[in-house]
């Protein structure tokens, strides 16, 4: 049984803990997400079934992985589990490609799609700025330029203390959950809404061609669900972890579950959906349907509000998957030591936002998302089965908590994942190579850093 990781205050209360998961799920995502999903789905029935299934899906992850995280308080998450379950080797790989794509490649992308909405808000003469650098001629637009303002922000704030993040956070979930409940309640009360456009609930014939065509959009709507896993990597700064992640992770998903079902409600009562499919600015276009163009600055601000919640998360909680790699000898040594008065993972911090930056000015992180979207669901499958294994070979030296429903629930959340490994290797068989080819890129970096660790315990 691990301990809590090296001098990281464990003050994270259940409801800070709730909230940092509420905050990384909601995103853009369910404002774009459901025209993609309304292409496989004939009937309004059919859709807000979807997303229902989604929650379950998302529960079902969140109570097994708040297994784990109860076995493993510790800074990590996955990384800990692949690593005892299978091979160091293994939760090597897992944190790599956090810190090569997943993580740094999902705050460029965040921090973009910030910019893009904030500048929005600002005046013509102002969108159109950019910044001339003398190095190579080169010229950084208005828009990369609020995207890494805001990555250093929040980067720098999180450097203060888990404390002052935890706190930052809630703020933002609230903020966020208020503005959401206000479009949910402005699309209800609206005079414009079509109750009629609900009807037929669900088709009545039903083909296998139907059920396949749900497969694919239940991949949308599972990624939209994602970010539950948050809470996993910084449990080494959880209170009473056995008892505040389980309820955080069933609270948070159960809370976004009911969010995500009456905004899709909205979207329905705005628009047939038959118009809905294939529209990537739904949310948008909802919201000028039921209120009018005069709401169009409120749907900025309440993305701008989204998406600073979702970037706190992941930048909060993605630093300390790197901290404990560098604690265990398996990356860069620096980034795993804690500021001296804020007792936070400064360096891991400094060294993710970097690289964020990075793939900012690149231009690139986009692209390397879509190669490593089959490496994240094999890692997120590996985890599941993982639980079983470590039930037999981690004896807890505390009673943790055990999954509800076992071993039903992980078996549901793996033969989830595990499809849409399969499915996406198979739709996107160049993708997932190509992916699989980013994550061997940070071998060499093992084997140094392994070799290095056995040359110093055989240090006489």
């Amino acid at each position: 049984m691990m301990k809590s990781s090296p001098n990281l205050p464990r003050i994270i209360t259940s409801r800070s803990a709730y909230m940092l998961i509420v905050g990384n799920i909601i995103g853009i995502g369910i404002f774009t997400t459901t025209g993609y999903i309304a292409r496989y789905t004939p009937t309004p029935g059919v859709l807000l079934l979807l997303w229902f299934l989604g929650g379950i899906l998302s529960f079902c992850g969140a109570l097994t992985y708040a297994e784990l995280a109860s076995l493993f308080p510790r800074a990590g998450g996955d990384y800990h589990y692949l690593s005892r379950a299978y091979h160091p080797l293994l939760g090597y790989l897992f944190g790599w490609s956090t810190f090569a794509v997943t993580y740094t490649g999902s705050i460029a992308t965040i921090a973009v799609g910030f910019s893009h909405y904030f500048t929005n808000l600002l005046p013509d003469s102002l969108r159109l700025f950019s910044l001339n650098l003398p190095i190579g001629h080169l010229q950084i637009r208005i828009l990369k330029i609020v995207a890494i303002f805001i990555v250093v922000l929040i980067t720098f704030l999180n450097v203060r203390g888990i404390r002052l993040g935890s706190r930052i956070q809630t703020l933002f979930t609230i903020l966020g959950i208020g503005v959401l409940l206000v479009f949910i309640a402005m699309g209800l009360t609206s005079p414009l809404i079509e109750w009629k456009q609900l009807t037929p609930l669900f088709p009545k014939d039903i083909s296998f061609s139907l059920f396949s065509g749900l497969g694919v959009a239940l991949i949308g709507v599972y990624f939209t669900y994602s970010g539950w896993t948050a809470i996993a990597y910084i449990a080494g700064e959880v209170h009473q972890p056995e008892k505040s992640i389980p309820t955080a992770m069933w609270q948070g998903v159960l809370t976004v579950t009911i969010l995500y079902l009456l905004i899709n409600t909205v979207y329905l009562l705005a628009l047939p959906i038959g118009k809905i499919q294939n529209m990537v600015d739904i949310g948008y276009r909802a919201l000028l349907i039921l209120q009018g163009e005069q709401w169009s600055v409120f749907f900025s601000v309440m993305i701008v509000i989204a998406v600073l919640s979702t970037l706190n998360a992941t930048i909060l909680s993605g630093a300390r998957i790197y901290f404990a790699m560098a604690q265990e000898n398996r990356f860069f040594p620096f980034s795993g030591k804690l500021h001296s008065r804020y007792r936070s993972p400064a360096n891991a911090l400094w060294l993710q936002a970097a690289w964020a930056i990075l793939l900012i000015l690149s231009g690139s992180f986009n692209q390397l998302l879509t190669y490593t979207v089959f490496i994240m669901v094999c890692f997120a499958f590996l985890s599941g089965i993982s639980l079983f294994i470590l039930r037999k070979k981690e004896a807890p030296a505390i009673p943790i908590y055990r999954v509800w429903g076992y071993p039903i629930v992980p078996i549901i959340y793996i033969a989830v994942t595990g499809w849409i490994m399969v499915n996406t290797l198979i739709k996107h068989p160049l993708e997932s190579f190509g992916g699989i080819g980013i994550i061997l890129l940070g071998l060499p970096l093992y084997f140094y850093y392994s070799r290095r660790s056995k040359a110093g315990n055989n240090t006489p």
